[in-house]
């Protein structure tokens, strides 16, 4: 397994979440089995935790946050890798 640590160091995207620009900390990471995904931190705290699925559409793993939020956040991330 790559040690994304110092391949992919974490950064930061500024979305809109409820109604606010928040400046939210993108730490890439992988499964087990070698699928990435993203911890997205907010104030320090997790708020979210983002794929790609098959159909390159960003779904949330873990986290409340709305559907228009994580599109949000997907589309930030997504600027910000490529």
């Amino acid at each position: 397994m790559a040690d994304l640590e110092l391949h992919n160091p974490e950064f930061d995207i500024t979305v809109n979440i409820s109604g606010e620009q928040k400046t939210i900390t993108v730490q890439p990471d992988e499964t087990s089995d070698g699928v990435e995904y993203y911890k997205c931190k907010s104030g320090g705290s997790e708020i979210t935790q983002l794929r790609l699925d098959e159909d390159n559409n960003w779904e949330q793993l873990w986290g409340e946050i709305s559907d228009e939020e994580v599109a949000a956040i997907g589309e930030a991330i997504t600027q910000k890798i490529k």
